[in-house]
């Protein structure tokens, strides 16, 4: 569960703050930034030979803001969401442009920029980007009004530095060992082995959720300048990694059983994590796994002192199998991959299935709708203020609204502060720098890719830093164009904080609440785990029906289901305590006894994938009054009601038959244990 999850809510103010100033230095991507910085530097130069100011400036714009399209995605799907990025924002600079010339086509462009970036949240985050980018530039376009010749020059100008950007990202594909691919799998590694630590010093739950839920499969996105047998190792690890976390869960049920083991007991899962940590640090460094200090030694005198169990052996077979894989993909020729052939999996055409997203979410009710409406119903008002009291560089007004509206209260308010605090800080930063230096042309070109470059590596890290050097950024790029930006300081800080205030009191006015979609989010999350414990334990009560790759399609979904919900729950708790759906006790607990319920389901999971086990008798019953417990107790949790009488689960699974087993009979145990839990608590 996460961290913000299990403390009590102190109010709203500290975790605004607190995210704020939040450095979360891993996210640093230092060479991706200095690549990005390059397809800035490339436009840049451009200008410079052609002396052409106009290609520096625009160029440089479709530039910058497409790079950071360079972080979505894997292969394909990256340069497609480059690629959408520059074709939206050339089009929006061409029509905010040409509807420059009048205050009220200025309103209007903005204004629908503005409702189309806000519904495409609906369609996911690479979608949200290319309509952020997009409205980005219709605004900044409207206060530079242009002919229909000069709007398409600017239009093709801003498509081109965003098509160098994307040719870059390219290029560099044959060249890599595999960055996207390697960085995913390490670090569904390191959840598995942050897991295995805590298993003897923890009461037993299941793995966090969120990594995998994050991680998709390589065969939906593989490198196009691969060989089949390296998509395919990829995916093996993958596999691989979802099978040890399920038997890390098997282990977590089983480990007092290892009591009698000494303190092997409780050194063996913290071994296993260690080996779990080499192997992610080998995937990250493209190397072999490598014992600098013993591993497997230690592994295998612990093994021989514990009672024999036959989920430690299947798990530590499957971290060997992982050790061996991992050493597949090195720069040693003497270990080809494997062969084989890699066909991409298969799904439904990305326009039907966004036409359809987007027909399901044009409706009041829907959260992204309602987004939508109320962004468009500030950038309308943000752009009619600078249009109509012809405010000099007022673009900055709706422009920084755009930016600090987000769906969410707590990622409203922090993007805000962080917004006004890191423009103030980038204007005087780029003044104190101007007023010493009196930088030259050729300092102006070196400071925009200084600060371009602390754009891309700093904008994941904190955002009021990369708010920092973006100001910085877009005034020496002006300055560099011609543009006597620096007179214009107090100005843009001034227009700053009245746009994001802007989009604070609009969001206070017109709010959207995390608690609103907090009852559904835990209705569906029963209804999913409903239908994965079902076809579990109807595989051990009948395995004939052991289906191991439905069983894993419904395993994903029903962990999605739980990393979204945790998710919401979290944002729901950083609210004012007033707009709670729920008791912050009752969601907690329900989060919690959710856990191990997925715990159990995971450590029956991993006995499955160990064998066909005999056929329980009973068992299909008891699966039947489960999926139905969670039933009633997703429709208590919509209709904000006490559930009804559950059928006798208790009684039910006290009376399985005895060919169940130890595994089957403890792990529907805590299932009806945590059944019960979650039932006391919704009444």
């Amino acid at each position: 569960m996460p961290a913000s999850v299990n403390r009590s809510t102190s109010g709203t103010v500290g975790p605004i703050v607190r995210s704020t100033v939040r450095l979360d230095w891993s996210q640093f991507e230092g060479v991706a930034a200095l690549r990005c910085t390059a397809g800035v530097a490339i436009v840049l130069l451009v200008g410079l030979l052609l002396k052409q100011p106009l290609v520096s400036a625009f160029g440089a714009i479709g530039a910058l803001s497409v790079g950071f399209g360079s972080f979505q995605g894997a292969y394909r799907s990256r340069a497609a969401v480059m690629v959408f990025a520059s074709i939206g924002m050339a089009l929006s600079v061409f029509a905010g442009s040409v509807a420059g010339w009048s205050d009220s086509a200025s309103v209007v462009v903005a204004t629908m920029a503005a409702f189309t970036c806000g519904i495409s949240v609906a369609l996911g985050p690479s979608a949200s980007f290319v309509g952020l980018q997009s409205g980005v530039a219709a605004i900044i376009a409207t206060g530079f009004p242009s002919d229909l010749t000069g709007a398409a020059v600017r239009g093709a100008l801003v498509l081109g530095g965003g098509l160098v950007q994307t040719l870059l990202v390219v290029m560099i594909w044959p060249l890599r060992r595999f960055p996207a691919e390697r960085a995913a799998l390490a670090a569904a590694y390191r959840s598995v082995a942050a897991y295995a630590a805590q298993i003897a010093s923890v009461e037993a739950s299941a793995p966090e959720p969120h990594t995998f839920a994050a991680t998709s499969s390589p065969l939906m996105d593989p490198q196009p300048f691969a060989r089949p047998g390296d998509v395919l190792v990829f995916q093996a690890l993958l596999d691989e990694a979802e099978r040890i976390r399920a038997s890390l869960a098997g282990l977590a049920m089983r480990h007092h059983r290892l009591g009698t083991g000494g303190e092997c007991a409780e050194d063996l899962p913290r071994l296993a994590g260690r080996a779990l940590g080499e192997i992610a640090a080998a995937l990250e460094d493209g190397r072999e796994p490598r014992e600098d200090r013993p591993i497997w030694t230690p592994i295998d005198e612990c093994v021989a002192r514990v009672p024999p169990s036959a989920a430690v052996d299947g798990l530590l077979g499957q971290i060997r199998a992982a050790w061996r894989t991992a050493g597949v993909l090195t720069g040693d020729a003497s270990q080809p991959p494997p062969p084989g052939r890699h066909t991409a999996l298969r799904r439904r055409p990305p326009v039907r299935d966004a036409l359809t997203t987007l027909r399901a979410n044009l409706t009041p009710g829907a959260t992204a709708f309602r987004h939508a409406l109320r962004l468009a119903v500030t950038i309308g008002i943000g752009t009619a203020i600078y249009r109509f009291f012809h405010l000099s560089r007022g673009y900055w007004i709706p422009m920084t609204a755009l930016l600090v509206l987000r769906p969410e209260f707590h990622d409203t308010f922090t993007r805000g502060l962080a917004r006004i605090a890191g423009t103030i800080a980038g204007a005087g930063v780029a003044t104190l720098i101007v007023h010493i230096y009196s930088p030259g042309h050729g300092a102006l070109t070196l400071l925009v890719l200084v600060f371009a470059f602390g754009c891309f590596a700093l904008f994941r890290i904190n955002y009021a830093l990369y708010a920092v050097c973006l100001t910085a950024y877009v005034v020496f790029i002006l300055m560099l164009s011609g543009v006597g930006e620096m007179t214009a300081a107090k100005l843009r800080d001034l227009y700053t904080i009245e746009g994001g205030a802007l989009a604070l009191l609009i969001y206070a006015v017109w709010p959207t609440w995390a608690a609103s979609s907090a009852r559904a989010s835990l209705a569906a999350m029963f209804d999913l785990q409903g239908a994965y414990v079902s076809a579990l334990l109807m595989a051990y009560a009948d395995p004939g029906q052991r289906d191991l790759r439905r069983l894993a399609r419904l395993r994903s979904e029903a962990r999605l289901a739980r990393s979204n919900t945790e998710a919401v729950i979290e944002r729901m708790l950083s609210e004012p305590s007033r707009r709670m759906a729920m008791s912050p006790r009752v969601a907690m607990g329900l989060l919690a006894a959710l856990r191990r319920h997925a715990l159990a389901a995971l450590a029956l999971h991993a006995g499955l994938e160990r064998g066909s086990p005999a056929p329980v008798a009973g068992l299909s019953t008891l699966a039947d009054q489960i999926v139905a417990s969670l039933s009633a107790l997703a429709a208590a949790v919509r209709t904000g009601s006490a559930p009804p009488p559950l059928p006798p689960l208790r009684q039910t699974q006290a009376a399985l038959d005895e060919t169940a087993g130890s595994i089957v009979g403890e792990e529907t145990d805590l299932m009806v244990d945590s059944i019960k839990t979650m039932a006391e608590l919704l009444s």
